[in-house]
């Protein structure tokens, strides 16, 4: 059964209620959540996914992949082509972008396709915002025009942004939302910038978010999330790599909801309080669609993990009022997914053994419906 919880803005004493009667730590900092909580205990679907196919792809060293619409897009090791361009389900080489190197459109390494990048369509020309974390820079890649004309046709939006931001998600032509730590790296910091005018703002959704905190020295990664935004409805998810719960919100408030896959909100107070092999790896990918977003719940302690995992991963599926969807069983290890609509199929790549697999989920996709 799944319960709701909403929070007034006293919120000490409401965690203090109902999630340890005896906690003396119950501070908002060690909460990285919004005012209205969900409690995940179950699924309404549930399916397990044994039927895997291998890909007829000759590609090696595949470190990110993302599909838009029926196209596949490989991030790899390839110096000369760190971007690999796939059609699908025919799986039709179509070329590489992109090279690794010190020139002015040249990378340090392989920008990840699915994680800070932003693929688009603009008057049906297809485009990618890139965030160059090692030289702090935003680019925009005309997809399109270089695959077909060979040349690199790529410029900068933005040279002035911060390096090794945790999170860059581009919300419209000026705006961008950013996320960095603070001056003694117990905060990860959430902001919008204008990238035209420089003008930074912290709306109160953002604010509430940034007040979650960590003791000094400590692993600034507890506070880790991936976000991606709907650029349809503007709605971001915020997925904690080391927490056991999701923030979905609006950046005007209208909109925000935590949602935790249990019966009990990770605390960030006793998490320290772990030796780093004994803390959980939750989640370790989100990926969004129109209708609906999901996550790759890991749920296992990080020194089973690093040196022999024994849980396998489920795909997490929630449509955009935070509800939950399905629950998807896999038989074999994933650290990353993606799903093409237009086929029916589900594809997950393992980057530890470097295993790229599919499925076919059609008749999931309906039932979802």
């Amino acid at each position: 059964m799944n319960k709701k919880y909403t929070f007034p803005i006293i919120l000490f004493s409401v965690i203090s209620l109902f999630i340890s009667c005896d906690d003396d730590s119950s501070s908002p900092s060690n909460y990285m959540i919004l005012n209205e909580v969900e409690f995940i205990t179950s699924f309404p679907q549930t399916f397990s996914l044994n039927d895997k196919i291998e890909p007829e792809i000759d590609i090696i060293g595949i470190k990110s992949f993302i599909i838009y619409d029926s196209l596949l897009i490989l991030s790899t090791v390839d110096r000369e082509g760190l971007w690999s361009f796939i059609s699908l389900p025919d799986y039709n080489y179509i070329g590489k972008l992109l090279k690794q190197g010190d020139g002015p459109f040249e990378f340090t390494q392989s920008p990840d396709v699915s994680y800070n990048t932003n693929i688009f369509k603009e008057k049906d020309i297809l485009f990618a915002n890139i965030y160059d974390s090692q030289k702090g820079r935003l680019l925009k890649l005309n997809i399109d025009e270089s695959l077909t004309t060979g040349d690199l046709h790529i410029s900068s939006i933005n040279e002035s942004l911060p390096h090794f931001l945790f999170n860059s998600v581009v919300i419209d032509s000026t705006s961008i939302f950013c996320k960095k730590f603070n001056d003694n790296y117990t905060q990860q910091i959430r902001y919008i910038t204008n990238h035209c005018s420089g003008e930074i703002i912290i709306p109160p959704i953002l604010q509430k978010l940034n007040e979650a905190s960590i003791k000094t020295g400590e692993d600034i990664n507890i506070l880790s999330t991936i976000t991606k935004m709907n650029m349809d409805n503007k709605r971001f998810v915020e997925m904690p790599i080391g927490l056991n719960y999701i923030n979905t919100y609006s950046l005007d408030g209208t909109f925000s909801k935590t949602i935790c896959i249990g019966d009990k909100l990770d605390n960030i107070h006793k998490i320290q309080n772990k030796k780093i092999w004994n803390r959980i790896y939750t989640y370790s990918d989100v990926r969004i669609f129109s209708d609906f977003w999901g996550v790759v719940q890991i749920d296992e302690d990080e020194k089973t993990f690093q040196t022999g995992r024994k849980k396998r991963p489920s795909i997490l599926l929630f449509n955009w009022e935070g509800e939950p969807l399905a629950n998807l069983e896999l038989s074999h290890f994933i650290t990353s997914f993606d799903i093409d609509l237009k086929n029916g199929t589900l594809y997950t790549l393992d980057v530890h053994s470097d295993e790229f697999h599919k499925y076919n989920i059609s008749y999931i996709l309906e039932k979802l419906k």
